[in-house]
């Protein structure tokens, strides 16, 4: 299934949970980074498509770009939601930022 249309269902189903406005904004800059990273860097538009090897690149990148420890779990956690959101809606089998 396409990354993005799974993605925009997520938030869709974040925003019926009435998360905050804040909130939203940041898991939409999170995911909007996630998914160009994966489109430019990597050519992945699936969402089967994905490895544990392209987030940890992702993540890698991240750290040589400066940004800090806290910042780094901040990001993780948020992708880890979404992964785990997959494996509740059966589009995935298990969630790749565990490993």
């Amino acid at each position: 299934m396409g990354l993005e249309d799974v993605l925009n269902e997520y938030l869709y189903h974040c925003l019926a949970r009435g998360y905050t406005p804040k909130t939203m904004l940041n898991k939409r800059q999170e995911y909007k980074h996630l998914i160009l990273y994966l489109k430019e860097k990597r050519a992945i538009t699936e969402l089967e498509s994905i490895s544990v090897h392209d987030l940890k690149a992702y993540i890698r990148g991240k750290q040589k770009a400066g940004l800090q420890p806290q910042s780094i779990v901040s990001m993780y956690k948020t992708i880890s939601a979404f992964f785990n959101w997959c494996v509740e809606e059966e589009y995935l089998k298990e969630n790749l930022m565990k490993k």
